[in-house]
């Protein structure tokens, strides 16, 4: 697929990766249609690419919410004329073990990670099966083990694996792309924020103990993906490595995260 002039709908774009990927596209000629919850943050970032030369709107909403998905989905065809991809970007994470998680934790980190994906997704399939465009979910390594303390971040993107597998086969078809992009450790957005065990919304803890990849990688990666059509793709080196010992060496795998565990908790 060329990009030139292609009408993108990227949730969670007002930092981090998501607005990475809204410049990665546009400098291949697409269109952007920025979305996040927080309305200041968004018109911020708007005004910023704006003032880059970037053909952008930017429609503030929950993805957790079908409404505010079905407006955006609308705000986009009448600005642009129609839908060609949607990149479900939007996501949060969480720290802390089952036992001492909030029940609330449990219920938002799925509503924004899992529900956030299936909304605008139905919202634009009507639109992008007319286009024959591409539907790209933003997954993580995450998902391939449950992680100690992440559990519930684990889940919602595993639960994305089986979302995007069963699409596919519904829109064998159509002639429509389906593609779930697991991505690895990235570069923190100094404004990026998780859930703590109470439920609080706290700054995303930094995470030195390894390298990360940047977000402009991320989004060429992702880019690539939409270009190529391609379904599955397993981000880094330690994402493959990791895909590969779970697969074919789970034992192995779950000492090392049992081990890591005990030593973090002392």
């Amino acid at each position: 697929m060329q990009l030139k002039n292609k009408v993108i709908i990227i949730t969670g774009s007002s930092i981090g990766i998501g607005r990475t990927m809204a410049r990665t596209l546009s400098a291949q000629g697409a269109k952007i249609v920025l979305n996040a919850r927080n309305a200041a943050r968004l018109n911020k970032t708007f005004e910023q690419l704006k003032s880059e030369g970037i053909d952008c709107i930017a429609v503030a909403g929950d993805v957790s919410k079908m409404e505010d998905c079905e407006k955006m989905v609308a705000q986009a065809v009448a600005a642009y004329g129609g839908v060609d991809v949607l990149v479900n970007n939007a996501g949060i994470s969480m720290e802390g073990s089952v036992e001492n998680l909030d029940p609330e934790v449990f219920r938002k980190v799925m509503e924004v990670n899992y529900l956030g994906s299936v909304f605008p997704t139905k919202a634009a399939l009507s639109e992008i099966k007319k286009t024959k465009g591409s539907i790209v979910f933003i997954g993580s390594v995450a998902a391939f083990r449950g992680i100690p303390d992440y559990s519930v971040y684990s889940s919602s993107k595993n639960a994305l694996t089986s979302l995007a597998e069963a699409l596919k086969i519904e829109l064998s078809d159509a002639g429509v792309h389906v593609g779930i992009a697991y991505v690895g450790f990235t570069e923190n957005d100094p404004e990026k924020t998780i859930f703590n065990a109470d439920g609080k919304i706290i700054a995303q803890p930094k995470r030195d103990f390894i390298k990360a990849e940047s977000p402009e990688k991320v989004a060429q990666r992702v880019a690539k993906m939409i270009a190529n059509r391609r379904f599955k793709h397993v981000f880094t080196p330690l994402g493959k490595l990791n895909a590969i010992m779970t697969r074919f060496l789970p034992g192995i795998v779950g000492f090392v995260l049992s081990n890591n565990y005990k030593k973090k908790k002392g």
